[in-house]
């Protein structure tokens, strides 16, 4: 007769460490809000119908945020996947670029409110994934 052991969970997913799914949840939803900037940067360098008409924007105009944006959309492309490869460097390159995405959809806000703030909830949460567990070791 086989005797059975109860075995921890833990135990079970040892090479998995506390807060890996906030890692990947950064990770996944900033190459997420990557796409979304890229996208709603075009969208206002070609000034869509998208959005709102005759905004009046605190720094220059709907073209030069759609610069901005672009540009930032495409570094947090970079960023994620650096955060996916378990690059050190990329998690603090995305504390930082996410920071400046979160100010930069602020500044956004007159073209598409509550896309910019909706854009600006999902950085909070990646901010969060990044700084709360991106530090802890993998193995151990």
């Amino acid at each position: 007769m086989a005797q059975q052991q109860y075995v921890e969970p833990e135990a079970i997913y040892a090479d998995d460490f506390r807060g890996s799914g906030w890692i990947t949840f950064a990770g996944v939803m900033l190459l997420v809000v990557a796409t979304l900037n890229i996208i709603d940067g075009i969208a206002a360098i070609s000034k869509s119908k998208f959005f709102v008409a005759n905004a009046q924007y605190v720094v220059s105009d709907l073209k030069t945020w759609g610069w901005i944006i672009l540009a930032i959309g495409v570094l947090q492309m970079l960023v994620g996947f650096g955060i996916w490869s378990g690059n050190p460097l990329a998690r603090w390159t995305g504390v930082v670029i996410v920071s400046v995405n979160m100010i930069a959809q602020l500044m956004f806000i007159p073209a598409a409110p509550f896309w910019s703030l909706a854009v600006f909830t999902i950085d909070l949460l990646v901010l969060y994934g990044l700084v709360a567990y991106g530090g802890r070791p993998r193995f151990g």
